[in-house]
């Protein structure tokens, strides 16, 4: 595999890394006026990602090595960043009708407001999260080249990943939500997300032993 190459994929994973922690930070937002912004809307956002990425590293895992391919990679980045663009304007209705359906002393019970905190946080984010989070075992499927540099390779992709992560949480926070608000704020890593995709399927890369 051409070193541009490995060096676009990488850069790739940063930039997901980023657009992942920036959406669950931006998220928070959106769950905010209906269940409030307390530990308990945190937990359910976090077991969210938790779940999103187990999912994602399991599932992409297999995908990779029956289909070694940054096309097919990027096809599943392409769907969940296409998802994303539609939660701005798909969430808030979906979370008022919720609101409206539900009698009210259903909301008294805090067991019943926890779990549809999940839920909510679930329809959300689950998918769009776990279709990103096949970047990182597909990566390293793609970028190995044999079984003696497995620990350096694995070691460079979710580290590049985790910088993102970072940025991407430091960033949202302290800058982009002042700025942009919550919504823009979506809409822009949604957007940021699809053209990754796009560059993925693009390379048309593949793994360097099938």
């Amino acid at each position: 595999m051409p070193t541009w190459v490995q060096t676009a994929i990488l850069a790739i994973g940063f930039t997901l890394g980023v657009a992942l922690m920036g959406v669950q930070m931006a998220t928070s937002r959106i769950l905010a006026p209906y269940f409030g912004g307390d530990i308990e809307v945190w937990a359910s956002l976090i077991s969210t990602v938790m779940l999103a990425l187990m999912a994602g590293y399991f599932i992409g895992g297999r995908i990779a090595d029956r289909f070694p391919r940054s096309d097919v990679l990027g096809l599943a980045v392409l769907v969940g960043g296409l998802y994303l663009l539609a939660v701005p304007f798909v969430a808030t209705s979906a979370l008022d009708a919720m609101i409206q359906t539900l009698p009210p002393e259903a909301w008294s019970n805090k067991w019943t407001t926890r779990m549809l905190t999940l839920a909510a946080a679930a329809g959300i984010m689950l998918p769009p999260l776990t279709l990103l989070s096949f970047f990182s075992p597909y990566a390293v499927r793609l970028l190995l080249v044999d079984a003696e540099h497995g620990g350096r390779v694995a070691g460079a992709v979710y580290s590049i990943t985790t910088v993102g992560n970072i940025v991407g949480t430091l960033g949202t926070a302290l800058y982009l939500m002042e700025v942009l608000g919550s919504r823009d704020t979506t809409l822009m890593f949604a957007a940021v997300i699809v053209v990754c995709g796009v560059l993925l399927i693009l390379l048309r890369s593949r793994a360097a032993a099938d």
